[in-house]
């Protein structure tokens, strides 16, 4: 039985003030959303890529320490996202994540494509990630791409990014390749990474000598170690200068090929040779041109099917051949 004098007591006036002062404090305190969010702003769900993660303008319903994500497809692993926070979004249905490590899958091989950032946003419905903050890709080969933002498109496994990106390899410690370009859109099933805008490259041929090449447009397959340059392709070898529509470096078993394609003019010491088509070996002395082919040199011209040229002397062969040297025409 309650003793009328407690009653009393806790009816009275110093109490209840007690109480009331104890329970606005309480209000006060009483956190309102996660330990990053401001009452007055929020972020715009929208896929603009600037300031992606403003930690003082996110309006999170609660955060989550070591997160992982995955997808598969028919028991294939597609993709996983680890990150050390992340703040999820209940209402516009997408997660903010600090600290992002995520491997995607090639369908085709299996090989593992991984990418780092500081940042990330990932849109569950949209099937859409977008990273910020030193963003990497280092492909199955060793091949890594840097920038500071970076998109996954979900639907279509694929990468985009508006940055300039550039790219060393295969060894991080001693690379032998590197790459510069803008706007990127890279097909992870096949490896395939397209620059879409000023490119330029440095390979360093297994001859010890270095390949420069500058062009409108670039694409490079990690898993086969080939590039292709396309659109006012300039490359320069010593002793070897080529200007063509698209110039293909690939290395197949150990070699080193080079490849030029449409309207090429190639100059070798005091020789100019012109044609649709331009093959040589990194190493070796060959090389061929064909498609309309013609050579000029001290003032004589050859042209033919095609013409078997070489770099470290002055032999020439030539098939279906016709020349004029001063004036005079042979067939």
């Amino acid at each position: 039985m309650v003793n009328p004098m407690d009653l009393k007591q806790l009816n009275s006036p110093r109490v209840l003030y007690s109480a009331a002062g104890l329970w606005f404090l309480l209000i006060l305190l009483w956190p309102r959303t996660s330990n990053y969010t401001s009452s007055k702003e929020k972020i715009s769900p929208n896929l603009s890529q600037e300031d992606l993660y403003r930690s003082n303008l996110t309006n999170a319903n609660f955060g989550l320490l070591g997160v992982r994500f995955y997808e598969s497809v028919q028991g294939q692993p597609r993709w996983k996202i680890e990150s050390q926070f992340a703040e999820l979004h209940r209402k516009e249905n997408y997660a903010f994540l600090k600290t992002v490590t995520a491997v995607f899958f090639s369908e085709a091989t299996q090989n593992k494509i991984l990418t780092k950032s500081n940042y990330g946003r990932s849109w569950n419905e949209k099937n859409y990630v977008e990273l910020e903050g030193n963003v990497s890709i280092e492909s199955g080969k060793g091949y890594l791409f840097w920038m500071n933002h970076l998109n996954y498109d979900g639907k279509k496994h694929e990468f985009t990014s508006n940055d300039t990106v550039q790219m060393k390899g295969p060894n991080l410690n001693r690379p032998i390749m590197f790459l510069k370009g803008t706007k990127l859109n890279a097909q992870i099933d096949k490896e395939h990474f397209i620059l879409h805008q000023n490119v330029s490259s440095q390979k360093k041929l297994q001859n010890g000598q270095w390949l420069k090449v500058v062009s409108k447009t670039g694409e490079f397959f990690t898993r086969d170690s080939k590039a292709i340059f396309i659109g006012g392709v300039k490359s320069n070898m010593p002793d070897i200068t080529i200007r063509s529509d698209v110039f293909e470096l690939s290395s197949e078993e150990g070699q080193e090929n080079v490849q030029a394609f449409g309207n090429v003019v190639l100059k070798n010491k005091d020789r100019i040779g012109y044609a649709q088509k331009a093959y040589l070996e990194v190493g070796g002395s060959e090389i061929i041109l064909e498609g309309k082919a013609r050579l000029e040199a001290d003032g004589n011209v050859i042209e033919g099917k095609r013409i078997k040229l070489y770099s470290d002397d002055d032999k020439i062969e030539v098939e279906e051949a016709e020349g004029r040297s001063n004036n005079e025409t042979s067939r």
